[in-house]
């Protein structure tokens, strides 16, 4: 790739890139975030070479020390791979750790991958319900308790206050993995953390289904409450389909919204 294609590939010339939240970064996590997202998008194609570092360097306006920073980080989520005298490449999308927080990040700002929505959804139908059936039988009463405060900050979390209600969950969800006193699931509680926190960020809207959504997690909760470990199973399996058409419906148009304070998410 030329120089002049290399620029032109990237939109930008030689510029600084603003962090998507509008604070202050390093050079080197805009980079990575800057890269990350065009290769999570597409524009750089599975399998394809990124420009040399000298291309970068310019395009990027950055030392090399700032830009191979960038490019050990893009590595390290298993999004690109080095080789001498073949360049860098982009490996293919199976390889990339879209579970890593800061990757889930970057994903909220392009357009969803309805893949990874569905295989999400997939994946928490799987792992959800049987942590819920476990914890009804090996929940202590701190664990319990844990639960049952996470559920009372849902239910009393203002309308309007998206973070709050985002929090609320996924201590909830997180509270249920720890329940089940597996390690395993246990473990599951960041990265679990960080899915949720792109799903509801994906589903930014006014939703009638809130309310819905809400008693079904006061359902959960009974269920475990009462040692009831099939009926656990089940209603932590009805609770996440109840958003997964929403979250579905969004990917497939494509829409992404910002989150704001004016609206309220499907929990799940």
């Amino acid at each position: 790739m030329t120089m002049d294609a290399a620029i032109a590939s990237t939109g930008q010339g030689k510029q600084d890139i603003p962090a998507a939240d509008g604070t202050t970064s390093s050079l080197k996590d805009r980079i990575a975030r800057d890269l990350g997202q065009r290769i999570l998008a597409g524009s750089y194609a599975q399998h394809s070479v990124l420009p040399t570092e000298a291309e970068l360097c310019v395009i990027y306006g950055a030392s090399r020390t700032a830009l191979r920073d960038a490019l050990l980080t893009l590595s390290a989520k298993g999004l690109i791979e080095a080789r001498k005298r073949a360049g860098t490449r982009v490996r293919v999308s199976s390889e990339w750790n879209r579970l890593d927080a800061q990757v889930l990040e970057w994903m909220r700002d392009i357009e969803p991958d309805l893949d990874f929505v569905r295989g999400l959804i997939e994946a928490r139908l799987v792992i959800e319900p049987a942590a819920a059936q476990l914890a009804a039988k090996m929940a202590t009463s701190g664990d319990l308790a844990v639960i049952e405060a996470a559920y009372e900050a849902m239910r009393i979390a203002p309308q309007d206050d998206l973070a709050a209600c985002l929090d609320a969950d996924v201590r909830f969800h997180t509270a249920i993995l720890r329940a089940s006193r597996n390690p395993v699931f246990a473990n599951l509680g960041n990265m679990l953390a960080a899915a949720l926190s792109f799903s509801f960020r994906l589903t930014t809207s006014a939703t009638a289904n809130y309310q819905q959504t809400l008693s079904a997690h006061g359902d959960v909760l009974e269920a475990i409450r009462m040692r009831r470990a099939d009926d656990a199973h089940d209603q932590m399996k009805a609770l996440i389909g109840i958003a997964s058409n929403d979250l579905l419906a969004v990917a497939r148009k494509g829409r992404h919204q910002q989150p704001i304070a004016a609206a309220k998410a499907d929990t799940v």
